[in-house]
């Protein structure tokens, strides 16, 4: 039954029920809220700090998400695979990273080789106009450890430690020749000690071969290292096999098709075949199962290209593995790469089915035909009963991400979710929307209690989260200092692509500022002069919210007659804008309303980027770089446009009777003022006549005429009869000398 209770709502209704889901669509633009991942760093999402979970991610951010939710552990090594990997498919690296890696692997070599001079690894390559990762992250930090090892083993030896670095150095070059061994170096050593530098040697060996190209003979290389029983290698090599294959058939590959599409080539196929049995044959052997993620890993990128149909659909089974290391993020990433077709992925394992069912039922996948309504209505159904068969955690989220106000059971549902402790994977998203749902129930007191229960540092890391709790708190403001307090949201991004976007290169806490967009239109026809000047003092805003909700109350209360509030905020103003200080504190030296008013009004007419409105576009002046100049008319709209008279505005519920009414008066006087130029041109017109003597006469009519160019609309009769009346009564002035035309 749909439920109506208008007079229960209070600010709830201030604001509409899509508020939560707005996010910046045009390029360059700033986002405030994700839609497609989760907040940077990822490595709160990746530990199962999942934040509000959205159904427009992607899926392999879900399909994460699902894991965690499901108590399916990850392990410090797999967070950190994640991270990097979700850095790379959002654009943040265009390789995988290194810089950390190489870093480390020079500071060991400096350390265990400090006679040695300093080297250059290759680390990146080139081919087709194309950059890619010559020598991974892994190989340099295998490269430290192994030196860090020879170190200590060889201690009484620091030749064989600097011909070990010699030789490596000719490893990571540009294909530099790995020198013999010196047989003169042997003499003393222990057995032990020569066969770990003859294993040494071959590995180094055959890993210059696989660097410089030669993958037949890196294969045939690695492949006897497999088969040494003596070689501390024996594992890594046998991984090496198939990733010298592999790597041979990515950069022989002589067809061009998309990933999705399966290979064709005989013999890029026959080479991935190869090093997939290889794989395989790795997998298989429990004794080599330090390469194992590594292999699973290399697996994905050769099935994903050799049979993409149906490697989707295993990926979903693998997704959910625990213990599988570095394998983690490729198969995820892979997954998110690939997809699945549900009805194709038959005879799954039930954890498998489950995942799938729950990715196409949380992103809304429509079928053929059908509309989104529909398919919300079928995942709200299919959400609340697989939850009520078998209480896994995630469908009781996507049965609240679907639902509506209204919907059947969703009572039960809020009982059910809040028993999730919100430290949980899945509590921040039930908490956030339960209140969402509650407040749109008319419950303002049950969602400002739910929203109680998610402690402010429990999120603040996460923006995208922070923003869109304080959305909900906004809504439900008790007093006005709760609402000020949550008036602001943070930057979460720079909007580039759909999918993706720019990562802003600085912590969460140090994010600009800036309101809400769903806040200004609330507060502005709601607050009176006084009450904004109080929001400009708010520690909740930054310093360039300060100076712009400050200058729009000093225009607010010029505009509307409010002597007191304008004398205050001149005074306030003046202290911090040294540029206008003079004129500002003229103001309260005049001696009447009138002329205090008049002289308030002369200023604003030559600070074309103040505006008596908060909204709707944000000002010009919401900077806080002390050079930004008020006079210049460069760019935007000079001073505002008036509001449009529209349904009575509903008040917030804790403003007094009083306020309530001198807020509604105050809006109605700056309707009645209409568009500024009109206004502006008419203030200096009566002035004028009334004084035209007063020097500030045709200065004032200077100021409407030059402003008219940017004004909300050009042409007013208005400002033509500003500008007839300047060159009729003040011709000979240097005014009308600079009014050269109206606009």
């Amino acid at each position: 039954m749909k439920i109506l209770l208008p007079a229960a709502l209070g600010l709830a209704l201030l604001v509409p029920p899509s508020s939560a889901e707005a996010c910046a669509t045009d390029d360059g633009s700033p986002i405030h809220v994700h839609r497609t991942h989760p907040d940077r760093p990822f490595t709160s999402f990746a530990a199962g700090r999942l934040g509000v979970l959205r159904e427009t991610y992607r899926h392999m951010y879900l399909a994460y998400a699902y894991r965690s939710m499901m108590g399916v552990p990850t392990t410090a090594d797999e967070q950190r695979h994640l991270v990097d990997m979700w850095s790379r498919k959002q654009g943040d690296v265009s390789l995988p990273g290194t810089e950390e890696e190489l870093k480390l692997w020079l500071a060991v070599r400096a350390e265990v080789a400090p006679a040695l001079p300093p080297s250059a690894p290759h680390a990146v390559g080139e081919t087709d106009y194309a950059q890619y990762a010559r020598i991974q992250g892994d190989a340099f930090l295998k490269a430290a450890d192994t030196a860090r090892t020879l170190a200590r083993e060889w201690k009484e030896h620091p030749s064989l430690v600097e011909e070990w670095v010699s030789n490596q150095d000719a490893v990571f070059s540009a294909c530099g020749v790995v020198q013999e061994l010196e047989p003169k170096l042997d003499e003393g050593l222990k057995p032990a000690q020569k066969a770990r530098r003859t294993a040494e040697h071959a590995y180094q060996e055959a890993a210059a071969s696989f660097y410089c190209g030669n993958y037949d003979g890196a294969a045939e290389a690695f492949q006897g290292i497999s088969q040494s029983a003596d070689s501390p290698y024996q594992a890594l090599g046998a991984y090496l096999v198939a990733r010298s294959r592999v790597r041979q058939a990515l950069f022989g590959r002589k067809e061009a098709s998309f990933l999705g599409d399966p290979a064709t080539d005989p013999e890029f196929v026959a080479r991935l075949t190869e090093a997939d049995k290889v794989i395989d044959k790795v997998l298989a052997t429990p004794k080599w199962a330090q390469v194992h993620g590594p292999a699973r890993r290399l697996q994905s990128l050769v099935r994903v290209r050799l049979r993409p149909d149906t490697w989707g659909c295993e990926l979903l089974s693998r997704v959910l593995q625990p213990g599988t290391g570095s394998s983690l993020g490729a198969e995820l990433g892979d997954l998110d790469l690939v997809g699945w077709q549900a009805e194709r992925c038959t005879g799954l394992p039930a954890p498998a089915a489950e995942l799938s069912e729950w990715l196409v039922a949380t992103r809304g996948i429509t079928k053929p035909g059908q509309s989104e309504e529909d398919a919300r209505l079928q995942a709200y159904d299919t959400a609340v009963a697989r939850w009520k068969k078998s209480a896994h955690v995630p469908w009781l989220v996507t049965a609240l991400l679907k639902a509506r106000p209204d919907s059947a059971g969703l009572a039960a549902l809020l009982a059910d979710a809040a028993k999730v402790p919100v430290a949980s994977p899945a509590g921040v998203t039930l908490a956030y929307r339960s209140a969402h749902l509650l407040r749109e129930r008319g419950d303002v007191k049950g969602a400002q209690a739910r929203l109680a229960t998610v402690p402010l540092e429990l999120t603040r890391e996460q923006v995208s989260t922070d923003n869109l709790l304080r959305e909900e708190r906004f809504a439900t403001a008790r007093s006005w200092e709760e609402l000020f307090r949550n008036s602001t949201r943070r930057l979460a991004g720079i909007q580039s692509m759909e999918s993706f976007s720019d990562a802003v290169d600085m912590p969460p806490d140090a994010r600009p500022v800036s309101f809400g967009e769903e806040v200004l239109p609330i507060l502005e026809p709601r607050l009176t002069t006084r009450r904004m000047a109080e929001l400009a003092a708010s520690d909740a805003l930054s310093p360039a919210l300060h100076r712009w909700v400050g200058w729009t109350a000093f225009a607010r209360a010029t505009v509307v007659g409010d002597d007191e509030t304008m004398r205050a905020t001149a005074k306030s103003l003046a202290a911090k804008e040294p540029a206008a200080k003079a004129e500002l504190l003229a103001i309260d030296g005049k001696p009447t309303p009138e002329e205090r008013r008049f002289e308030a009004q002369m200023l604003l007419m030559g600070l074309p980027a103040v505006s008596a409105r908060l909204g709707p576009w944000v000002s010009r002046l919401a900077t806080d770089d002390p050079k930004f100049d008020l006079t210049l008319d460069v760019s935007g709209t000079n001073w505002w446009c008036a509001p449009k008279a529209g349904e009575p505005v509903q008040p917030f519920p804790f403003a007094s009777e009083a306020e309530q009414k001198t807020s509604a008066a105050e809006w109605k006087a700056l309707i009645d003022a209409g568009d500024s130029v009109p206004y502006f041109a008419r203030v200096a017109l009566d002035w004028a006549k009334a004084h035209p003597e007063d020097p500030r006469s045709p200065k004032a009519l200077f100021r409407v005429v030059r402003a008219s160019r940017r004004g909300c609309r050009q042409g007013t009769a208005e400002a033509k009869e500003a500008f007839r009346y300047l060159h009729e009564h003040y011709k000979k002035s240097p005014w009308a000398k600079k009014a050269t035309r109206v606009y």
